[in-house]
């Protein structure tokens, strides 16, 4: 089914917009159990729309029971996933999986399924070490098997490779936990990267559950402070996104900031700068204030102070119109604006800023006089400071 295919490539929002593309498919469908309990397992995984899920794979396992017995895989599917659709009972996935390793063995599919349905459940219980030890173990036969590219094979992988990074923060914030949490770090990498390979032979390099993979992944070396591979990773996943959906689209846009701020973050502002300006610059509507001020804040970090200020003007002027020129947001953001050009060891730039602040606090109605009297000190620092150039 084309249905199936779309959503086993997507993820996140591609399979919040097949919701009720699927959800319609399953009311329609006629009388094949096999496609509609295909149909109801996926839409199980919206969270909104696990009710409905529950209710259609209710009707299905008494179609099966009707004429299979409990233990029968297809029963056992309808089972599991219906499990998960009502919240993840511990105890019945555990009943589940008991009769699938009895009647099916360790390496079959079903088998697969309900393991990784009650590592869920045991995560969600804070029992990271039994989810940890179950998929592990459910890994191993699944890839014996059903194969190291099967979707049940590349689940129990990414919930794994999700379980060693829960791992890996927690055990860098504990006390002589570093050598836990690296060894957490590098079983998440292990299993994110087999997960890419196999899922790059099966959806091909640019499909969104691969590129969402690349970004988990760079996501988690970021986090851990290892900006080179994080960078590689968020640079592979750019080019993808741009090959996909072409550059201005928000999937694009968003990976492209991300990159850019990975950059910042390395030290590499001359970086950054190409990847702001193709998206910040154009004269929309509603450009985000964040994202022009990181653009500002890019400029900044290279050394082009003029290009900064030309940017921060544009944002001062977006909410100055929006909220008015001394209202209190419009009124932090002069102070922002000339305490980084303070930070940046311009004060001809500063001055300005500062001069805007004081007269807006001496507009302003109360009066500040703590704030204002603070205000005029930095701006004579920032005229002395300019004097001396």
């Amino acid at each position: 089914m084309d249905l199936i295919a779309a959503w086993e490539a997507g993820t996140g929002a591609e399979r919040e917009r097949l919701g009720p593309a699927v959800e319609a498919a399953l009311s329609t469908a006629g009388p094949d159990l096999t496609g509609r309990l295909a149909l109801a397992e996926r839409l199980a995984e919206l969270d909104d729309r696990r009710a409905v899920a529950a209710a259609h794979l209710t009707a299905i396992l008494d179609e099966q029971l009707r004429t299979r017995a409990s233990d029968d895989p297809e029963v056992l599917e309808t089972r599991a996933a219906l499990a998960h659709a009502g919240g993840g009972d511990a105890t019945v996935l555990a009943a589940v999986l008991a009769d699938a390793l009895r009647s099916a063995g360790p390496r079959h599919a079903v088998t697969a399924h309900a393991r990784l349905r009650l590592a869920q459940a045991h995560e969600r219980a804070g029992d990271t070490a039994a989810a940890r030890h179950l998929l592990r173990r459910a890994i191993a036969d699944a890839v014996r098997g059903l194969g190291p590219d099967h979707r049940r094979t590349v689940r129990l992988r990414l919930a794994l490779a999700a379980v060693y990074e829960r791992d890996t923060i927690r055990y860098a914030s504990l006390h002589r936990g570093a050598l836990r949490a690296y060894r957490s770090l590098l079983g998440a990498q292990r299993q994110y990267h087999r997960t890419i390979e196999s899922l790059e032979r099966v959806h091909g390099p640019g499909a969104p559950i691969v590129l969402a993979s690349l970004e988990r992944l760079a996501d988690l070396y970021e986090r851990m402070g290892t900006l080179g591979a994080a960078t590689a990773q968020y640079e592979a996943s750019l080019q993808w996104h741009e090959l996909r959906h072409g550059p201005d689209a928000p999937e694009t846009r968003a990976a492209r900031d991300t990159l850019a701020r990975v950059y910042l973050r390395g030290r590499h502002p001359e970086r950054a700068v190409p990847l702001y300006e193709p998206v910040h610059l154009d004269p929309a509507e509603g450009e985000p204030d964040e994202a022009l001020d990181d653009l500002a804040d890019a400029h900044l970090a290279a050394g082009d102070e003029a290009a900064a200020q030309e940017v921060y003007e544009r944002l001062f002027a977006l909410l100055a119109g929006r909220d008015g020129p001394d209202a209190p947001p419009t009124v932090r953001y002069l102070a922002e604006v000339a305490e980084a050009f303070d930070d940046a060891g311009a004060p001809a730039f500063a001055v300005t800023w500062h001069e805007r602040l004081v007269a807006a606090l001496s507009r302003a109605e109360p009066r500040d006089d703590e704030a204002l009297t603070l205000a005029r000190v930095h701006l004579a620092a920032a005229r002395d400071a300019a004097a001396r150039r």
